[in-house]
């Protein structure tokens, strides 16, 4: 069967399925690229062609590959740029500006889309898994059977307990657990790395912080039954919490989040692509991926030598209206001297005009972004590059 095949058997035959066998693809970037091969090959020619854009065909014609994008909003940035690298280059060339002109997806499309995926990736499934061994034992020793070993064998279906939150937002596991009891949110925590673990105790308040860590001090076994049923119930509530976030979309930001989380070979790649056949939107892009955080995490010894070039005057034009951490990192990478220089000029000089402070901005991330795409920058945290 061809990847056009599969892709549309998916969308004419899927029923709704239990959302939660999607969400547990395994996190190695295997169950990835076996969905990514059931995405179509062929169609348009040389980029873009206008007359059959997409994003402009009638809603009960939508295409497949806006779909996709759709799909790929849903389920967030952190997965969707798993999956792109394994897509051809014909594929993300039509998919990733469906992705920037989403606006909205509608309670009642996120889940025929979630069913049509959900469809499409057991069919991808051509062998092994957990569909099948279930089949073989059902066949050897009938339903009930079956299920209770299977239960016993692979009691979490396709990986660890809590394994979709392995790759998820720090900020995403505390809302997904604020209003679950200490008990669960001990639970939880506790089959998380240390380091993520550590990092949400953090964004909770004292009182939250201190009967988590007391219950995970004095946390007994808990039985493979009980972790089984948290796991599925978190799991449902955070494929809801992904959903309510979908309704409304800034379909360009949804796309550079994305992008962040790809290398930088496969992001300048994309973005050469979309700038020659849609220069305003490769603009775009480049503007809302760069931005003051990474300003705030770029290497202090490419910050000191801008600076150097920099006027005190422009510098305090830079940091007017900035928050806390921007002016920190700043004013921390000039020496002592010259940093009360600037913050006298600063009280000299206000008021300062808005346009004025934020064509130094602009400016000044606009030079901090040049020099990262060209290899000259390094951001901490960007596109998960390594180093020692």
């Amino acid at each position: 069967m061809t990847k056009d095949e599969l892709f549309k058997n998916a969308y004419t035959k899927s029923q709704p399925q239990d959302q939660k066998s999607f969400g547990q693809e395994p996190s190695d970037g295997e169950g990835f690229k076996k969905f990514s091969d059931a995405i179509p090959d062929g169609g348009f020619q040389n980029g873009f062609q206008k007359e059959t854009r997409p994003s402009e065909l009638p809603k009960d014609k939508e295409s497949v590959y806006r779909r996709v994008a759709k799909f790929f909003v849903m389920i967030g940035e952190d997965e969707a740029a798993k999956i792109i690298p394994h897509l051809s280059e014909e594929q993300i060339l039509k998919i990733v500006p469906e992705i920037a002109s989403i606006r909205s997806i509608s309670k009642e499309e996120q889940s025929v889309i979630l069913a049509e995926f959900n469809g499409l990736l057991k069919q991808s499934r051509e062998a092994g898994g957990v569909t099948t061994a279930r089949e073989m034992l059902v066949k050897a020793y009938g339903e009930k059977r079956a299920e209770e070993m299977l239960q016993k064998a692979v009691p979490f279906g396709n990986g660890k307990p809590f394994d979709y939150l392995s790759d998820a937002d720090n900020e995403r596991i505390f809302y997904l657990l604020r209003d679950e009891s200490t008990g669960v949110q001990a639970i939880v925590l506790s089959h998380l790395e240390p380091k993520k673990a550590a990092a949400v105790i953090n964004l909770m308040e004292a009182g939250m912080k201190k009967d988590v860590v007391l219950h995970l001090a004095k946390m007994e076994p808990v039985s493979p039954d009980v972790i089984r049923r948290i796991d599925k119930s978190l799991h449902e509530k955070s494929l809801r919490q992904t959903s309510e976030k979908s309704e409304n979309i800034d379909g360009r930001n949804a796309l550079a989040e994305i992008l962040k989380r790809m290398n930088s070979g496969t992001e300048k790649e994309i973005l050469n692509h979309l700038s020659e056949e849609d220069p305003h939107l490769g603009d775009d892009l480049r503007s809302r991926l760069f931005t003051i955080d990474d300003v705030v995490n770029s290497d202090d010894r490419f910050i000191q030598e801008k600076l150097r070039n920099m006027a005190d005057a422009e510098v305090v034009y830079l940091i007017a209206g900035k928050p806390d951490n921007f002016r920190h990192k700043i004013l921390d990478n000039v020496s002592i001297n010259r940093k009360a220089q600037i913050l006298s000029d600063e009280d000299l000089l206000k008021p300062l005009r808005k346009t004025d402070v934020d064509k130094a901005t602009n400016a000044f991330v606009s030079d901090l972004r040049r020099a990262y795409e060209t290899g000259k920058l390094r951001i901490i945290g960007r596109n998960d590059e390594q180093y020692v």
